[in-house]
């Protein structure tokens, strides 16, 4: 069977993925500046936010997948509770990462301990996402990619808290903002990166004998709602936080 992708959903992904990363670390700085009832909202917030822009990268990367077998293109449906499920899984991950980085001191124990426990979240969230898949085929896994993936989503999370850290104190500083770019588009492409390699690690095999419903939305249009909304979301918690610190920076000057 053959596997093509939608390279202007690729590029939509990918976009989202560093915009995702963009708002994590600036959420960083939020949650470990604020105390008391502010810091739960920050962090349930931030938690949901950072976990949608993660799981509609993936969920739009899915969406531009296309696979075929010899006769012709499989229509490929999404099992909606499952889907969810993967949902949950990215904001629980990403909840957990918000949490560790708000703490004033983090052990390379701790550190270690939620870059796995994230992975494993992330890990889950894209398997998930996987099983949701419902098409005339079944999908089976190379052990050593499926392992390598989630050896992936590890280093990615491990990486992802370590830049947490650094610029959780950063993140409203002007000089501050190329490096944090920067680190977004590493954050970016170690997400795409784990994304692509569990795809790669999927064996696909025709069964015709499997039912699928039929899709009531074609791939094109779900993406661009789900990005729609994505972009929403992200945009207003990246707009609510740079409103918080130019408000605390005016108090400052009082």
């Amino acid at each position: 069977m053959t596997v093509t992708y939608n390279p202007y959903l690729v590029i939509v992904s990918a976009f989202i993925a560093v915009l995702a990363s963009y708002t994590a670390l600036d959420l960083a700085g939020r949650v470990a500046t604020s105390q008391g009832a502010d810091r739960k909202v920050w962090l349930v917030g931030g938690a949901i936010a950072m976990g949608t822009g993660i799981w509609s990268m993936h969920f739009i990367a899915m969406l531009a997948f296309s696979l075929h077998s010899s006769a012709q293109q499989i229509p490929i449906g999404y099992n909606l509770p499952i889907t969810l499920v993967s949902l949950l899984a990215a904001i629980f991950a990403s909840g957990l990462s918000l949490s560790l980085v708000s703490r004033p001191r983090v052990s390379l124990t701790t550190l270690l301990t939620s870059a796995v426990l994230m992975g494993v979240g992330i890990g889950v969230m894209h398997y998930l996402g996987m099983a949701a898949m419902q098409m005339t085929a079944v999908i089976r896994y190379d052990p050593i990619l499926f392992l390598l993936s989630v050896v992936l989503a590890v280093v990615v999370s491990l990486v992802a808290l370590k830049l947490s850290i650094k610029f959780r104190r950063q993140t409203h500083n002007v000089s501050k903002r190329p490096q944090l770019i920067i680190s977004a588009l590493i954050m970016g492409a170690g997400i795409l990166s784990l994304h692509y390699t569990g795809m790669a690690a999927a064996r696909f095999t025709e069964d015709y004998e499997r039912y699928i419903e039929s899709a009531t939305i074609n791939n094109s249009s779900l993406a661009f709602y789900v990005a729609c909304f994505t972009f929403l979301i992200l945009g207003a918690t990246l707009a609510i936080t740079s409103d918080k610190a130019g408000r605390d920076y005016s108090m400052r000057d009082y």
